[in-house]
């Protein structure tokens, strides 16, 4: 059972929307097959009803004509008894009684009927009486002609017909006005009816298309954004579930180099580490000329030595950073962290490099307070202003901002600095990415410091972003203030 209905679903995004074409089409169709049907039957009932009042006006000008015709011929026969007289009244008499059953055949009203009645019954009785007129002697009583004309008036009987066909073309002409209207009023009420429903079709099948389609790019975002924990498990038509099979491949195979690399990064940054140490102790005893005087170039040497081993182990310590950043998925410690008192602190600790270059830092700090890891909040912070200080220009000014809003805090911190070019703007988050301008510090950095940044921002469920600005770099800082980060699911 399970495999017939599996055979009925689409297999592809392809079938789903020519299912859902089809089905949005079908009302439609309907719709229009209807519409022809009633208009046809309604364009047969207008014909009938033209031809049938066609028929009923020349029926009822052939009456008129013939009972005058009738009259006439009844008064000649009486004033000269000629059977040529008597014999046109009987073919008058026939094309009246052929207009009559015509006019019946239609549908009459009761007045016409009952007229045509009369008139019937009134000529038959003229037809007999001049016929035994036509067995008398030569002679006519005195005053029958007068009596005959009087008592079988054709004329008088049928004048009223002409005016009752008109009434009756009139009522059949209304009624085929009602009938439009009524059919107006069903393609209407069709339309309200069907149209909404092949547009709730059309809107169904859209999301039926599109929602599979959505969740598989924003898979593919979280892979391009590294998060590579989540699996990648769509449903929808079959081509969706293969497609999405092979990202969740994708996913563990970047999974897997991943960790190769953090091994990689771990290993070379531990191996490094312990020649380096004893690097910087034997340079160490150098300067302090544990094993001999040292003449001034000697020294130079030594400070040389000593400073390109002090900024080999800053990277190697950022690696190190780095690397326990990418391995940890939640944090392991939380307490209360005062950003505002936090910040100071930070700037005070850049104090001699912002004296060296003259820069200068206007804060504007409100009161915020987060739930974190305390060491984690000041890398964080210290890498931001410290990239802020290595793009500033001589003399510069430093633009640091903390604001509380909505439940989160909002750290902006601008530099009049060269700026970030907009096609960097995502790529200055990743390891290692240096941009193309150059920093205005003397000190090459390592290319971690804003990648270590935004992976502690992530651990305690904030972002950072890059702003528009009109000169230097803007970066933004979106962290949960305390009691929002439980909500958020913070560990």
């Amino acid at each position: 059972m399970n495999h017939a209905m599996r055979l009925t679903l689409p297999t592809s995004i392809f079938q789903l929307a020519l299912i859902g074409f089809f089905l949005a089409a079908l009302p439609l169709a309907a719709a229009l097959v209807n519409t022809f049907m009633l208009i046809d039957r309604l364009s047969v009932q207008m014909q009938l009803a033209v031809r049938d009042s066609s028929r009923a006006v020349e029926a009822s000008r052939i009456i008129m004509t013939q009972v005058l015709n009738m009259e006439r011929s009844t008064g000649q026969y009486l004033v000269l008894r000629d059977p040529a007289v008597l014999q046109r009244y009987e073919d008058q008499r026939s094309q009246l009684a052929k207009a009559m059953t015509q006019l019946e055949a239609l549908r009459l009203t009761e007045n016409l009927a009952k007229r045509l009645e009369q008139l019937r019954r009134q000529e038959e009785a003229l037809s007999r009486e001049l016929h035994k007129v036509s067995e008398m002697p030569s002679k006519l009583p005195p005053g029958l002609p007068k009596k005959l004309a009087e008592e079988y008036d054709l004329a008088r009987q049928a004048r009223p017909i002409p005016f009752e066909v008109t009434q009756m073309i009139a009522a059949e002409s209304n009624a085929m006005t009602r009938q439009v209207e009524e059919l107006q009023r069903q393609l209407l009420w069709q339309a309200l009816g069907l149209v909404p429903l092949a547009l709730i079709l059309a809107v169904v099948f859209s999301i039926l298309i599109s929602r599979p389609l959505r969740r598989l790019g924003a898979a593919i975002r979280r892979l391009g954004a590294g998060e590579l924990t989540t699996a990648v498990a769509v449903g929808g038509p079959q081509d969706i579930r293969e497609l999405s099979e092979q990202l969740d491949w994708l996913r563990q195979r970047l999974s897997e180099l991943d960790e190769q690399k953090q091994a990689f990064l771990h290993h070379v940054s531990h191996e490094l580490k312990t020649p380096l140490t004893a690097i910087r102790e034997g340079v160490e005893l150098l300067r302090e000329e544990v094993v001999g005087t040292l003449n001034s170039e000697q020294m130079e040497v030594a400070d040389i030595l000593r400073d390109s081993s002090l900024q080999l182990q800053a990277q190697v310590e950022a690696l190190l950073n780095f690397n326990a950043a990418l391995a940890q998925g939640s944090l392991m410690r939380r307490e209360t962290v005062e950003l505002h008192t936090l910040l100071p602190e930070i700037i005070d600790k850049h104090r001699l490099a912002l004296q060296a270059r003259k820069i200068s830092v206007h804060s504007d700090l409100q009161a915020a307070s987060l739930c974190g890891e305390r060491e984690q909040l000041r890398t964080l912070l210290d890498n931001l202003l410290s990239n802020a200080i290595k793009y500033s220009p001589e003399g510069g000014q430093i633009q640091l901002s903390l604001r509380t809003e909505n439940g989160q805090a909002r750290i902006d911190v601008t530099d009049q600095g060269p700026g970030i070019a907009s096609a960097e703007r995502q790529r200055i988050f990743e390891p290692f990415f240096q941009g193309r301008q150059p920093p205005r510090s003397h000190v090459k950095g390592t290319g971690l410091g804003l990648a270590i940044a935004q992976r502690y921002a992530r651990l305690h469920r904030g972002e950072i972003t890059v702003e528009d600005h009109g000169s230097g770099a803007h970066l933004r800082v979106i962290l949960p203030l305390a009691g929002e980060l439980d909500a958020l699911g913070g560990t």
